[in-house]
């Protein structure tokens, strides 16, 4: 029994250094992905999205109340400024023409009456005057004619306002007639048209979108306007290079160049955007304002750099060693680096570097590495934790039935 019991041991101790030996000889460390460092184009670009228009659109509203008596265009047609292109019924706005123009010639009457009435009234205080001095009449009536003169005076200014007053509400008149007709301010094309014949034309105001009455648009320029986040505003100028697609043409891109960028913003669901405008330098036959469209332009170009996937990048806070530690507010002796892990005999090692542009999936280094590195790149849930000499392993391949391997 006791020699059982001996060969038991020696057998549990040889396993345990078997086990160990095993162990031993396996990798060691977290599973890491990683990606090489080469030389690419990165490209910035800001994505937004809007609608396409005429570059010059022109929303055409009534000036004056009354029935639409003709239309004589319809949506689609081609115009040219100065034509006709709706009718309001004029008899209401020339009755007040003519009712105007009677109270205007009324007044130039009355003006020439006061006129008269000054004349003669300044001839009378000549006459008396005259004879007040040499003292046949008394002074009394001598400030009666004064008085009269005076008055004839006032009379004739105050008409002269009256009949200024009249004159404008004539002008009035007459501008209310003209404007029942309504005619293209621009050369283009009718985008839009709202209204029918016999309908009721209303004035046009900023908060009643049915006061619209047509949009007329020059479609021998477009661009496309697009709502930007003030986070990505910033780095817009105009000129910059773009590419607009319509939603309706997937796949068909068309070049452009940002035009215009709003000098404010509006907020938008919680987010301040800015619209831009980019020109379209050349567009499909078949866009059409008002499709819906997105555009890429860009701000930023870095051609043939070293460049490493976004993620691979971390922020790290140092001590004064250079030792990775927790962030401590107000601690003046760690600083904020940018780096990135490379793998390296088995261990991560934290290298330093410097990034420039960026796109939605590279990020240009331009200081910190050679190129050729084996850069970690996740997953993120290591990324987030990993240490400079932290042991990592790349994930074992399953063998196949051509073989097997391992990175």
């Amino acid at each position: 029994m006791k020699r059982t019991l001996i060969v038991v041991g020696i057998i549990a101790v040889l396993g345990a250094v078997v086990w160990v030996s095993l162990a031993s000889s396996g990798e060691r460390g977290q599973v890491v992905e990683v990606e090489k460092v080469q030389r690419r184009d990165v490209i910035a670009r800001v994505k937004a999205s809007g609608t396409i228009n005429p570059k010059v659109k022109v929303e055409i509203q009534s000036k004056v109340i009354g029935e639409i008596v003709a239309l004589p265009v319809r949506e689609g047609d081609a115009v040219r400024a100065g034509q006709v292109v709706l009718q309001i019924e004029p008899q209401l706005y020339q009755a007040a023409r003519d009712q105007a123009k009677a109270a205007y010639d009324q007044t130039v009457v009355a003006l020439e009456r006061a006129r008269a009435e000054l004349a003669h009234a300044e001839l009378e205080f000549s006459r008396v005057e005259a004879l007040y001095q040499q003292g046949v009449v008394s002074k009394e009536m001598r400030d009666r004619a004064a008085l009269a003169r005076d008055t004839a005076a006032i009379a004739v200014r105050a008409q002269e306002k009256t009949i200024r007053q009249a004159q404008s509400a004539y002008q009035r008149a007459l501008d209310d007639l003209e404007r029942t007709t309504i005619r293209s301010p621009i050369d283009g094309t009718v985008t839009a048209l709202n209204v029918e014949k016999g309908e009721t034309a209303v004035m046009g105001t900023m908060n009643f979108a049915g006061s619209v009455l047509m949009v007329i648009g020059d479609l021998s320029e477009m661009v496309a306007e697009v709502d930007v986040a003030e986070s990505e505003v910033v780095s817009l100028a105009v000129g910059q290079v773009a590419t607009v697609t319509a939603d309706a043409l997937p796949g068909v891109e068309m070049p452009g160049t940002v035009l215009e960028i709003a000098a404010s913003g509006a907020k938008q669901i919680d987010v301040v955007r800015f619209k831009v405008k980019v020109a379209l330098k050349e567009w499909d036959p078949r866009v059409k304002p008002g499709m819906s469209a997105k555009a890429e332009i860009v701000t930023e170009r870095a051609e043939n750099v070293l460049s490493v996937p976004q993620q691979a990048v971390q922020t790290r806070w140092l001590d004064a060693a250079g030792k990775e530690v927790t962030r401590r507010e107000g601690d003046a002796s760690q600083s904020e680096v940018n780096a990135v892990y490379l793998r390296e005999s088995g261990k991560a090692q934290r290298r330093k570097v410097s990034t420039g542009v960026h796109d939605e999936i590279w990020v240009e280094i331009k200081e910190g590495l050679v190129g050729g590195e084996e850069v970690i790149t996740g997953p993120y849930r290591v990324l987030r934790s990993l240490k400079d000499g932290d042991p990592v392993r790349l994930e074992r391949k399953k063998k196949t039935k051509e073989g097997s391997g391992a990175d």
